[in-house]
């Protein structure tokens, strides 16, 4: 059977699941193929995994996320593995590796040396992506979850990366750290299970999806502005749950009243990202 034959097989069997990104994605890794541009040029080539195709077919039939199918998510430009033990990233999580390149940028040029955190780093993706781009900066990855880290270096070790992986809950690993000049996190933040997508509920690390109170994890982050940890000139970077900017506001002048900090929205016009910023060189973050 072709590419060809298939697809249009396929086309006709859709489902919930089984939709036409799912069905061109699915063909496309059988192959090999890097874009659905590069499957069309090989529609009348052969199959190569049948098998394989069609117990990937009837997983995302059952309801299983592609991505977690596959083995890999897509994130910025490139693949990342990812598996049951980590989320799958996100398109506002890709706001936010753009977001905050720009910023660090913005505060620090464009070959920064300084010393950046990801925290709750999951498969990896925001310290990655950020250290590709400030390969002489230093880059640190924690994760409370020993299994997210064994994902997260699997995919430093495939974008050759040298990040410092620690182990513990939230600031914890950081804790003796100074000089961080950048902080970036996607921590915990739903607090409802009922405002889950079932997919979501049933496949995805509730660890790394549920907060109480929604606030908790960014007040211990955002407690690092009173610590010796952070270096004079310096960023937090969050993406936030779309209806939290009245709590982290409330939080934030509360607790650090005259600190710069600005919310942006995502692609959707949600706000969705909050950036805490200390130097006197700028006035906004984006």
């Amino acid at each position: 059977m072709t590419y060809r034959e298939l697809y249009f097989k396929l086309e006709k069997q859709k489902t919930k699941y089984l939709n036409t990104t799912a069905i061109k994605t699915i063909l496309q890794d059988d192959g090999g193929f890097s874009d659905f541009f590069n499957l069309i040029r090989h529609f009348d080539d052969e199959i190569k995994d049948i098998k394989k195709i069609e117990d990937n077919i009837a997983r995302v039939n059952n309801g299983e996320p592609l991505q977690y199918v596959l083995g890999y998510a897509f994130f910025v430009n490139s693949n990342y593995v990812v598996n049951e033990d980590v989320l799958i990233p996100r398109q506002e999580t890709e706001e936010l590796a753009v977001g905050t390149l720009k910023t660090i940028i913005k505060m620090f040029g464009r070959e920064p040396k300084i010393k950046i955190v990801d925290i709750g780093t999951g498969s990896g993706v925001l310290g990655i992506y950020l250290k590709e781009y400030f390969p002489n900066s230093t880059v640190i990855c924690t994760d409370i979850s020993e299994n997210s880290l064994k994902i997260a270096k699997i995919n430093a070790k495939n974008h050759h990366v040298d990040i410092d992986f620690r182990q513990g809950d939230m600031i914890e690993p950081i804790k003796d750290e100074s000089e961080v000049s950048v902080v970036v996190s996607n921590p915990p933040y739903i607090g409802d299970e009922s405002t889950v997508d079932p997919q979501t509920l049933k496949y995805e690390p509730h660890l790394a999806l549920f907060a109480s109170p929604k606030t908790k994890y960014y007040e211990i982050i955002m407690s690092l502005i009173d610590s010796t940890v952070l270096s004079d000139k310096h960023l937090l970077a969050f993406e936030i749950g779309e209806d939290m900017e009245d709590e982290l506001t409330h939080i934030i002048e509360t607790k650090y009243k005259g600190i710069m900090y600005k919310f942006e929205k995502d692609i959707y016009g949600k706000t969705r990202f909050l950036y805490i910023i200390k130097d006197e060189g700028i006035t906004y973050a984006a």
